[in-house]
Protein backbone atom coordinates (compact mmCIF):
# COMPACT_ATOMS: atom_id res chain seq x y z
CA UNK A 1 0.00 0.00 0.00
CA UNK A 2 1.48 3.48 -1.08
CA UNK A 3 0.68 6.37 1.09
CA UNK A 4 0.69 9.81 0.22
CA UNK A 5 3.49 11.85 1.92
CA UNK A 6 3.31 15.80 2.63
CA UNK A 7 5.91 17.49 4.45
CA UNK A 8 3.49 18.81 6.97
CA UNK A 9 0.28 17.16 8.10
CA UNK A 10 -3.23 19.16 6.89
CA UNK A 11 -6.22 18.02 8.20
CA UNK A 12 -9.63 18.26 6.27
CA UNK A 13 -12.79 17.52 8.50
CA UNK A 14 -15.86 16.80 7.20
CA UNK A 15 -19.32 17.32 9.03
CA UNK A 16 -22.27 15.46 8.52
CA UNK A 17 -25.34 16.36 10.87
CA UNK A 18 -27.01 19.01 12.15
CA UNK A 19 -25.54 22.47 13.29
CA UNK A 20 -24.10 21.19 16.56
CA UNK A 21 -21.68 19.12 14.75
CA UNK A 22 -20.57 22.08 12.95
CA UNK A 23 -19.69 24.15 15.76
CA UNK A 24 -18.24 20.68 17.37
CA UNK A 25 -16.33 20.73 14.34
CA UNK A 26 -14.98 24.37 14.54
CA UNK A 27 -13.90 24.10 17.68
CA UNK A 28 -11.80 21.20 16.56
CA UNK A 29 -10.32 23.37 13.77
CA UNK A 30 -10.01 26.25 16.53
CA UNK A 31 -8.10 23.64 18.53
CA UNK A 32 -5.93 22.32 15.83
CA UNK A 33 -4.57 25.90 14.76
CA UNK A 34 -3.61 26.62 17.51
CA UNK A 35 -1.38 23.90 17.98
CA UNK A 36 -0.37 24.58 14.39
CA UNK A 37 -1.44 21.71 12.68
CA UNK A 38 -3.48 23.65 8.70
CA UNK A 39 -7.20 22.65 8.95
CA UNK A 40 -9.48 22.97 6.08
CA UNK A 41 -13.37 21.81 6.36
CA UNK A 42 -14.89 19.76 3.42
CA UNK A 43 -12.17 20.08 0.85
CA UNK A 44 -12.57 19.48 -2.58
CA UNK A 45 -8.84 19.50 -3.25
CA UNK A 46 -6.69 16.87 -2.74
CA UNK A 47 -3.74 18.45 -0.48
CA UNK A 48 -4.61 16.71 2.87
CA UNK A 49 -3.25 13.81 4.32
CA UNK A 50 -5.72 13.44 7.53
CA UNK A 51 -9.26 13.11 7.56
CA UNK A 52 -11.66 13.59 10.77
CA UNK A 53 -15.70 13.03 9.85
CA UNK A 54 -17.58 14.31 12.54
CA UNK A 55 -20.59 11.59 12.09
CA UNK A 56 -24.20 12.28 12.47
CA UNK A 57 -26.49 8.50 14.48
CA UNK A 58 -29.71 10.09 14.44
CA UNK A 59 -31.83 9.13 11.82
CA UNK A 60 -31.74 6.21 9.64
CA UNK A 61 -30.17 8.33 6.58
CA UNK A 62 -27.80 10.16 8.52
CA UNK A 63 -26.48 6.72 9.81
CA UNK A 64 -25.92 5.90 6.14
CA UNK A 65 -24.87 9.24 4.91
CA UNK A 66 -22.02 9.07 7.91
CA UNK A 67 -20.91 4.87 6.92
CA UNK A 68 -21.13 5.87 3.42
CA UNK A 69 -18.36 9.00 4.23
CA UNK A 70 -16.72 6.84 5.95
CA UNK A 71 -16.01 4.17 3.77
CA UNK A 72 -14.98 6.62 0.84
CA UNK A 73 -12.43 8.15 3.15
CA UNK A 74 -11.08 4.55 3.91
CA UNK A 75 -11.00 3.76 0.71
CA UNK A 76 -8.52 6.62 -0.64
CA UNK A 77 -6.64 5.40 2.54
CA UNK A 78 -6.50 2.00 0.95
CA UNK A 79 -5.57 3.93 -2.52
CA UNK A 80 -2.55 5.51 -0.54
CA UNK A 81 -4.27 9.05 -1.43
CA UNK A 82 -4.00 9.98 2.45
CA UNK A 83 -2.28 9.14 5.43
CA UNK A 84 -4.87 8.60 8.35
CA UNK A 85 -8.89 8.48 9.09
CA UNK A 86 -10.43 9.69 12.17
CA UNK A 87 -14.06 9.41 13.02
CA UNK A 88 -15.97 11.25 15.81
CA UNK A 89 -19.77 12.30 16.29
CA UNK A 90 -22.66 10.78 17.32
CA UNK A 91 -22.42 7.95 15.28
CA UNK A 92 -19.11 6.93 16.75
CA UNK A 93 -20.36 7.85 20.92
CA UNK A 94 -23.53 5.55 20.04
CA UNK A 95 -22.18 3.08 18.00
CA UNK A 96 -18.22 2.71 18.36
CA UNK A 97 -17.78 -0.91 19.22
CA UNK A 98 -19.75 -1.80 15.97
CA UNK A 99 -18.22 0.52 13.97
CA UNK A 100 -14.74 -0.69 14.89
CA UNK A 101 -15.74 -4.04 14.20
CA UNK A 102 -17.26 -3.29 10.76
CA UNK A 103 -14.65 -0.55 9.94
CA UNK A 104 -10.99 -1.29 11.64
CA UNK A 105 -9.45 0.49 9.34
CA UNK A 106 -10.06 3.80 10.79
CA UNK A 107 -7.45 4.67 12.67
CA UNK A 108 -9.49 5.74 15.44
CA UNK A 109 -13.00 6.11 16.37
CA UNK A 110 -14.22 8.78 19.26
CA UNK A 111 -17.00 9.79 21.02
CA UNK A 112 -19.15 13.76 21.52
CA UNK A 113 -16.70 14.82 24.29
CA UNK A 114 -13.61 13.48 23.42
CA UNK A 115 -12.19 16.33 21.57
CA UNK A 116 -8.57 16.45 23.88
CA UNK A 117 -8.35 12.24 22.99
CA UNK A 118 -8.40 13.59 19.01
CA UNK A 119 -5.76 15.88 19.69
CA UNK A 120 -3.43 13.85 21.35
CA UNK A 121 -3.35 11.71 18.16
CA UNK A 122 -1.85 14.88 16.88
CA UNK A 123 0.36 15.48 19.83
CA UNK A 124 -1.51 18.45 20.29
CA UNK A 125 -2.64 20.07 23.37
CA UNK A 126 -5.97 20.73 24.44
CA UNK A 127 -5.97 24.57 25.07
CA UNK A 128 -8.51 25.65 27.57
CA UNK A 129 -7.89 29.16 27.22
CA UNK A 130 -9.59 28.95 23.50
CA UNK A 131 -12.96 28.14 25.05
CA UNK A 132 -15.45 29.69 22.52
CA UNK A 133 -12.69 30.05 20.05
CA UNK A 134 -13.27 28.30 16.77
CA UNK A 135 -12.64 28.35 13.09
CA UNK A 136 -16.10 29.68 11.17
CA UNK A 137 -17.32 27.68 8.43
CA UNK A 138 -20.15 29.11 7.85
CA UNK A 139 -20.62 32.61 5.87
CA UNK A 140 -18.82 35.41 7.87
CA UNK A 141 -22.28 37.66 8.20
CA UNK A 142 -23.49 34.20 10.76
CA UNK A 143 -22.59 31.44 13.17
CA UNK A 144 -24.11 29.22 15.43
CA UNK A 145 -24.05 29.30 18.42
CA UNK A 146 -24.30 26.40 21.09
CA UNK A 147 -25.66 27.26 24.37
CA UNK A 148 -26.67 23.70 25.94
CA UNK A 149 -25.56 20.24 25.32
CA UNK A 150 -27.20 16.68 25.97
CA UNK A 151 -30.37 16.61 27.09
CA UNK A 152 -32.05 14.80 30.46
CA UNK A 153 -35.35 13.72 29.22
CA UNK A 154 -35.21 9.55 28.17
CA UNK A 155 -38.24 9.67 25.23
CA UNK A 156 -37.69 6.37 23.80
CA UNK A 157 -37.66 7.60 20.16
CA UNK A 158 -34.99 9.67 20.75
CA UNK A 159 -30.93 9.17 21.19
CA UNK A 160 -29.65 12.34 22.13
CA UNK A 161 -28.98 11.44 25.77
CA UNK A 162 -26.86 8.38 24.34
CA UNK A 163 -24.98 10.30 21.87
CA UNK A 164 -24.67 13.53 23.68
CA UNK A 165 -25.11 12.89 27.02
CA UNK A 166 -27.29 14.97 30.08
CA UNK A 167 -28.30 18.44 29.86
CA UNK A 168 -25.30 20.89 30.37
CA UNK A 169 -25.77 24.56 30.03
CA UNK A 170 -23.01 27.00 29.44
CA UNK A 171 -23.00 30.00 31.73
CA UNK A 172 -24.05 33.22 30.64
CA UNK A 173 -20.66 34.96 31.02
CA UNK A 174 -19.29 32.11 28.64
CA UNK A 175 -22.07 32.65 26.49
CA UNK A 176 -21.58 36.61 26.44
CA UNK A 177 -17.63 36.35 25.92
CA UNK A 178 -18.56 33.51 22.88
CA UNK A 179 -20.74 36.12 21.27
CA UNK A 180 -18.36 39.04 21.65
CA UNK A 181 -15.86 37.07 19.87
CA UNK A 182 -18.13 36.34 17.23
CA UNK A 183 -19.35 39.90 16.69
CA UNK A 184 -15.38 40.95 16.21
CA UNK A 185 -15.20 37.82 13.34
CA UNK A 186 -18.22 39.57 11.96
CA UNK A 187 -21.13 37.61 12.75
CA UNK A 188 -23.32 40.41 14.21
CA UNK A 189 -26.33 40.13 11.73
CA UNK A 190 -27.45 36.87 12.26
CA UNK A 191 -27.00 34.49 15.35
CA UNK A 192 -28.68 31.12 15.66
CA UNK A 193 -28.45 29.78 19.22
CA UNK A 194 -28.62 26.48 19.60
CA UNK A 195 -30.54 24.47 22.50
Amino acid sequence: MKTKTIHKDKVNIITLGCSKNMVDSEVLSGQLIANEIEVVHESGKKDHNIVIINTCGFIEKAKEESVNTILQQVELKRRGKIDKVYVTGCLSERYKNNLEAEIPEVDAYFGTMELPLILKQFEADYKADLIGERLLSTPQHYAYMKISEGCNRTCSFCAIPLMRGQHVSKTIEQLVDETKGLVKKGAASQMELLD
